[in-house]
């Protein structure tokens, strides 16, 4: 049985609602999933009741943090939580915090494109948002709607990027924050695609000091070499892991890639494991 732990739905930047996720990981016979939607976990409740005990749905998030480094540089890490209980009152409040983070560079760059002036409006970048964490994904696709650029690749290149001037930097919680969270909601946290960890792993060890227990070794996006490597670090730091395709729903530029990555199911075993300790 093989299993599938980045997952993304239209609570965040994905485009298949939770039913439509649920239903292809059935087809695909995968016996464990976890919806881990963008600073959200409003999909799950519904992944679960479409599953009704013919896979299990974990419940999961992916937190968008920003990590000041010593050269006061700002860097996106991703932190995974599983088995998490959403009531949670500490989970809950770092989330407001992560969705008023996300309106506001909404906003910002919105007001930073009008001197373009290809009409791009506030209603637009939530339209395209709906139900899901607004965000960068969604002002690009805006953009494109508008006539702004010619495809989500351009416009995030001309304007989504630090080296941007229309770029706005997201107020998000640090990662330690968000660490600190998920475990308060009996979770386990795992630093999400992490490439390869000799770029990261002073970052790594210092989250790991800070109650980080898992670390993301198996992506769509890394070379089965980086894998292994990812696999020996964590083994040798004390680490589980964990994997995921990174599933987003069909796109106009490829296809669904949930179940596409062979993750074991002992990566589960083991987060159980953990959250039982």
């Amino acid at each position: 049985m093989a299993v599938d732990l980045h997952l993304h739905t239209h609570h965040s930047d994905g485009t298949w609602s939770p039913t439509q996720l649920v239903a292809r990981a059935i087809e695909l016979k995968l016996s464990h999933i976890a919806l881990t939607d963008h600073d959200t976990m409003a999909g799950v409740e519904e992944a679960q009741e479409c599953a009704a005990g013919r896979l299990q749905v974990i419940p999961a998030i992916e937190i968008n943090t920003v990590w000041q480094g010593e050269n006061q540089q700002f860097q996106d890490v991703h932190i995974l939580g599983y088995y998490l209980d959403k009531n949670s009152w500490q989970l809950q409040q770092l989330l407001c915090r992560q969705q008023e983070a996300r309106r506001k560079l909404v906003f910002a760059t919105v007001e930073r494109l009008a001197e373009l002036k290809f009409g791009l409006t506030i209603e637009m970048v939530e339209q395209c948002a709906g139900l899901g964490s607004i965000g960068r994904p969604h002002i690009t696709q805006a953009i494109v709607n508008c006539g702004g650029a010619k495809d989500v690749v351009e416009a995030y290149e001309r304007y989504m990027v630090p080296a941007s001037p229309y770029y706005v930097r997201r107020e998000s919680v640090n990662p330690v924050e968000a660490i600190e969270a998920i475990n308060q909601a009996g979770g386990v946290a795992s630093l999400a695609h992490p490439g390869r960890v000799e770029q990261s792993k002073d970052l790594i060890l210092m989250l790991k000091h800070c109650g980080l227990r898992a670390l993301e070794a198996y992506h769509r996006r890394h070379s089965l070499q980086t894998v292994r490597r990812n696999i020996r670090f964590a083994h040798d730091n004390g680490l589980a892991v964990t994997g995921g395709s990174d599933c987003h729903g069909p796109l106009a530029e490829y296809s669904a890639t949930v179940g596409s990555i062979s993750v074991p199911l002992d990566v589960v075993t083991k987060l159980l494991d953990l959250c039982n300790r």
